[in-house]
């Protein structure tokens, strides 16, 4: 058969008023030896040593490859496998084997054969049996593709589709910022990529973490990305993807954040060995997974305004301080003094203000014994510029600062006070359109 009657005859297969389950079986065995001898593999047809039956096997790069293949109604146990596993344990060293069951495995069935076991046997399903006989990957991609996932990561059953899903990410344009202020200066310097990857359960799930962030903006200047995942299912598949991602960015970290609800000791079991992978793989990414509750979710629902100064009502809790300090361990290694002064001048410059919104005017406690007030916009930024310019003459090297023509923290500042005191700016009937 060529690669177009391939295609037809796989296509027919599903159909179910064409062929009994075991002539599909039949015909799908052909069809795999014909995809394997189109693609010079050398493949030997169904055969049954002593007290075994094996569907086939082929011979690539000096490996020996044993195939079984089902295609049943119902998605494989662990115990279809083990019994394919029994079959390649007494041959030689260089012998794996390759399953393909189009409807799929049961959850636990990776995490079972990797338990105590040397990993042999690579997992095909519909995702990857779809594309290879209707011709939009070759057995051989999926087969490199699987092989070097398995290698670096561990994962046994990675879908060849998730390369398009990491190049979808990589090419999304939603970047967001942590703070934006600091971002715009360090980006002057280098290519914007995000420093962590967020994963949530569903899209509804986007906006809720956007505002869980929204009070670390003062403290950490992070990039990140919200990936939706389409369900906690997906979770085992983050080892692989962040192997994959590394091609396009370096991320720093990675943050999964999953519902209460779907807590038990089966899905602890799941994180655990996902974490596992991804610390053990070729490419090490802190990993940190935290659940919310729907009491928690419901004061982060985007119709609720929690201004920076108003957010304690859930920036004291557990979840927070958690995901607080798991971001702090993060930034220490990364500390820049050229973005990290002039932001500590900033807040600690703002943490001082005194807003009298009746007089629409901010004073500052001064050690010279009086205090500095402002009333408008442009002496509040030439006065915020003044600390960050002090600041940096205290603390930067004096090789650095004779490198400078001068210092100037206008823009910063602009953009500090846009990002973090809008609401309260505007309150004090000031001009802000000048921000």
């Amino acid at each position: 058969m060529n690669q177009e009657e391939i295609k037809i005859l796989y296509n027919d297969l599903w159909d179910d008023s064409k062929f009994t389950p075991q002539q599909r079986g039949y015909k799908f065995e052909k069809l795999i030896e014909a995809k394997l001898e189109n693609e010079k593999l050398e493949p030997r047809a169904s055969y049954k040593p002593k007290g075994e039956q094996v569907d086939g096997s082929f011979f690539w790069e000096g490996q020996t490859y044993l195939l079984e293949a089902k295609w049943v109604k119902d998605k494989l146990p662990a115990s279809s496998i083990y019994a394919f596993k029994g079959k390649l344990d007494g041959k030689f060293h260089t012998t794996s084997g390759i399953f393909l069951a189009v409807n799929g495995y049961n959850e636990d069935v990776e995490d079972a054969l990797k338990f105590g076991k040397s990993l042999n046997i690579l997992l095909f399903d519909k995702n990857d049996i779809s594309l290879i006989f209707n011709n939009e990957a070759s057995f051989l991609d999926v087969l490199r593709f699987k092989l070097r996932e398995a290698g670096d990561t561990g994962s046994l059953n990675v879908p060849y589709k998730l390369k398009q899903k990491v190049q979808s990410i990589s090419d999304s344009q939603t970047i967001k910022f942590i703070n934006l202020s600091a971002f715009k200066k360090k980006y002057n310097k280098q290519t914007a990529s995000e420093d962590l990857l967020i994963f949530v359960e569903g899209q509804k799930d986007v906006q809720l973490i956007d505002s869980l962030l929204k009070p670390l903006g003062s403290d950490f200047y992070l990039s990140y990305k919200i990936v939706v995942l389409e369900g906690s299912r997906n979770i085992r598949q983050l080892p692989a993807l962040l192997n994959l991602y590394a091609k396009y960015h370096q991320t720093k970290a990675l943050i999964v954040f999953v519902d209460e609800d779907e807590f038990s000791f089966q899905f602890k079991s799941i994180i655990e060995n996902v974490t596992d992978q991804i610390e053990n793989s070729s490419i090490p990414v802190e990993t940190k997974f935290l659940f919310l509750n729907e009491n928690f979710k419901r004061k982060l629902l985007p119709d609720v305004d929690i201004p920076q100064s108003h957010s304690e009502h859930f920036t004291h809790s557990q979840i927070y301080n958690d995901l607080y300090n798991f971001i702090r361990n993060i930034t220490e290694e990364y500390y820049d003094p050229e973005i990290d002064i002039p932001l500590e001048a900033l807040n600690g410059t703002m943490s001082r203000a005194h807003w009298d919104f009746e007089k629409s005017e901010i004073s500052f406690d001064e050690d010279i014994g009086y205090d500095t007030i402002i009333n408008n916009i442009e002496d509040l930024i030439d006065y915020l510029n003044q600390s960050v310019v002090s600041a940096m003459d205290g603390s930067m090297p004096l090789m650095w600062l004779k490198e400078q023509n001068y210092l100037d923290y206008d823009t910063e500042a602009r953009e500090f006070l846009h990002q973090y005191y809008i609401d309260d700016l505007e309150k004090l009937k000031w001009d802000i359109n000048a921000l």
